[in-house]
């Protein structure tokens, strides 16, 4: 039996443009967190939403916004994300290697909490000597920006790994996990230590035109998963 909930991030760039109000509305009442996926045609090869979408979804949520910066000068967009009311930022490990305490200490002082992603070719110990100043560790389980790809199965000891660091230490952190996420894998990640899924379409979305339906059949995979 799981004596402890899995939290969700549904990415919120994946809801329907044409149901969108109820959408945000009912993921906004269910959700633990609304995972924003920022991608700038350069560190991944696609785009997408930006700190404006977080600023017009503001006044209509209470869920903390998560921004998860896939760009490759994430700097530039901390002010904006903060000011568009996001709780978490979320950079990439890769892209902040020359100035990672700043960009943490900056995050910090906009009042936001200091996220980082790692990328499955990406060493956890890029990030050993900042994790105190961390409030959530994201670790692909695919390579981020593709969609499609199947789930990179030793990031199961990566996630282990990580959550023995925190406990060595004391630490406190949230472990999310994301990419490819479907009913197949929220066992092994939950009992590898993550405490966080993201939810795209796989997991969420495809299930059911209708959010409500689908957000069901995801809950109950959930804790089917969980609890069996």
């Amino acid at each position: 039996m799981a004596e402890k909930k899995l939290l969700l991030a549904p990415s919120m760039g994946c809801c329907d443009l044409f149901d969108f109000a109820h959408q945000v509305e009912y993921i906004d009442q269910r959700a633990d967190f609304l995972h924003i996926d920022i991608k700038d045609g350069n560190y991944v090869k696609t785009y997408s939403i930006g700190p404006d979408f977080m600023q017009a979804l503001k006044p209509h949520v209470s869920t903390p916004m998560d921004a998860h910066l896939m760009v490759k000068h994430p700097q530039w967009i901390l002010e904006e994300c903060a000011k568009a009311g996001a709780a978490y930022i979320t950079p990439h490990t890769d892209c902040i290697e020359s100035d990672a305490f700043v960009t943490f200490n900056k995050i910090r002082s906009l009042g936001c909490k200091a996220g980082v992603a790692l990328n499955p070719a990406s060493s956890l110990d890029a990030i050993r000597y900042y994790l105190p100043l961390l409030s959530k560790v994201t670790i692909m389980i695919v390579d981020a920006g593709y969609a499609g790809q199947k789930v990179i199965e030793p990031m199961y000891d990566k996630i282990r790994t990580l959550a023995r660091w925190r406990k060595e230490q004391g630490l406190d952190f949230l472990i999310e996990a994301d990419g490819s996420m479907n009913k197949n894998v929220y066992r092994p990640l939950y009992e590898a230590g993550a405490d966080v899924v993201v939810l795209g379409p796989p997991a969420l979305w495809n299930k059911d035109p209708d959010i409500e339906k689908a957000w069901g059949i995801m809950e109950h995979e959930v804790d089917q998963a969980l609890n069996h």
